[in-house]
């Protein structure tokens, strides 16, 4: 895909705009409220948490390991101790605490204990511990994690609007519980109030999640027909009380697509380590290209472009740098003196012999080296190895007559397009592809289409 596409923004449905911008009254049964703060905590807090967890790893084998000196003993066990906890299904939400008297902490605990019970007899520089260590650590992970998990939560909110229609004095409590309500409504008015703050194409500007009451169960119900057309999380809280967010049960995710579980997180364990790989195997090559880059054209060596993740959220795609730096300009004179080139770029937002492309990114696009550098993007969490490829927001239009399913998931750095042709496919094809990865996706699959990706490399079918 080009670098210098368009990223146009997409107009409110209906003439709807953005709360903050609207001069028109509130919907009936909503209540705005005033005075909070607008922090997130969806990529602060679960970091912090497992901050704190090799902290107090360090500490206890200070304490009740005086004599051990592999410093490799705390870092495989906190290694260990994260992906098990993963794997379980810790991590999954920031809305809900992480580590407690649950299942998912049991078998968490219990997956690590027996993992690195084996490590001390094959790994010399993993010492073994003795049982009070264990003991001490399940007290700290059951008691102790949870209550700093609240309190790292109350410091570090996220901006939230509240559907309730019975629970509307626990907005302080919420607010312990990191969710910062700046609004409620009723829940009768919530199909209302979607519709005249959001975009057409689902998207919900002011919010990232929605905290619903369902305490009553068909509530729940309701909401998930809703969740079907809006591109936001919506936070289903059934037990408005401290004993019942630590024990459970505890805010879920209101999901129309159940794109989570083992197999999901399975899908991110597998991108980390593909990408760790990668990017170690890869660094002598990154190098050469950054030196040849800066050796054919002035220029930075990364080029960074605003594309679509999951809830249709920007973020910053990297890729080696294939154009030149007044690609902008270049591309404006060619269209206006070529009509049909006009034409054929506003179909596909790429062009064949494109004389925006330097003579190293004529090599680095054949060879797909150019798209290296997402790696990053997926150790970030912004994209995934296999998945939808990323668009910008000009592409909607294409999506909209036919599926928006693909944002409910991560962009993929190769994906089902990608090995059927790639720049052959008409748009249409690329859409029906697209979607049909999302309703289709298993695992399997996902290792299909990487095997697949090193021969349609090779090949350079559609790369230019």
């Amino acid at each position: 895909m080009s670098e210098r596409q368009a990223d146009g923004q997409t107009p409110p449905a209906n003439g709807s705009t953005r709360a903050s911008e609207t001069t028109a009254p509130p919907i009936p049964g909503s209540e705005p409220l005033a005075g909070q703060s607008l922090r997130r905590s969806d990529h602060v807090v679960i970091p912090v948490e497992l901050l704190f967890l090799l902290l107090t790893l360090a500490i206890l084998r200070v304490l009740l390991a005086p004599g051990s000196k592999a410093l490799t003993t705390v870092l495989v066990l906190w290694a260990l101790l994260t992906f098990t906890s993963y794997l379980a299904g810790e991590f999954e939400t920031p809305v809900r605490l992480n580590f407690g008297l649950t299942l998912r902490t049991q078998a968490a605990f219990a997956l690590a204990y027996v993992g690195y019970s084996g490590l001390p007899v094959v790994w010399p520089w993993c010492e073994s511990l003795t049982v009070r260590f264990w003991l001490v650590l399940w007290v700290y992970l059951n008691l102790f994690a949870p209550l700093l998990g609240l309190l790292v939560r109350r410091m570090i909110r996220q901006q939230a609007l509240f559907v309730t229609d019975t629970h509307r004095d626990r907005v302080r409590l919420l607010n312990w519980w990191g969710f910062d309500c700046r609004e409620i409504v009723a829940t009768d008015r919530l199909a209302d109030w979607l519709k005249r703050e959001s975009h057409r194409t689902g998207e919900i500007p002011d919010y990232s999640i929605i905290v619903v009451d369902v305490s009553d169960h068909r509530v729940e119900h309701e909401v998930n027909s809703l969740a079907r057309e809006y591109f936001v999380d919506f936070i289903g809280v059934s037990s408005f009380t401290m004993t019942g967010y630590l024990l459970g049960p505890h805010p879920h995710l209101i999901e129309p697509h159940h794109l989570r579980g083992t197999l999901r997180r399975l899908k991110r364990l597998i991108d980390l380590g593909c990408s760790t790989i990668a990017l170690v195997l890869f660094a002598p090559l990154f190098i050469a290209v950054a030196l040849l880059i800066k050796l054919d054209s002035r220029g930075p060596v990364f080029y960074r472009h605003r594309r679509l993740g999951r809830h249709m959220k920007e973020f910053w795609l990297l890729k080696f740098r294939t154009m030149h730096p007044d690609a902008d300009a270049r591309l404006k004179e060619l269209l206006a003196a070529n009509p049909d080139l006009d034409r054929q770029f506003r179909a596909t937002y790429k062009l064949k012999n494109d004389p925006r492309i330097t003579r190293l990114g004529r090599i680095l696009r054949k060879t797909s080296i150019d798209e290296l550098p997402q790696f990053f993007n997926i150790i970030a969490g912004q994209m995934s190895v296999v998945g939808p490829r990323p668009i910008v927001k000009d592409e909607v239009r294409y999506y909209e007559g036919h599926s928006l399913l693909l944002f409910r998931v991560l962009p993929g750095a190769t994906g089902l397009w990608q090995v059927s042709g790639r720049s052959e496919t008409g748009y249409d094809q690329r859409v029906a592809l697209d979607t049909r990865y999302v309703r289709e996706w298993n695992l399997l699959w996902d290792l299909k289409i990487l095997l697949t990706t090193i021969p349609a490399v090779l090949r350079r079918r559609g790369a230019y």
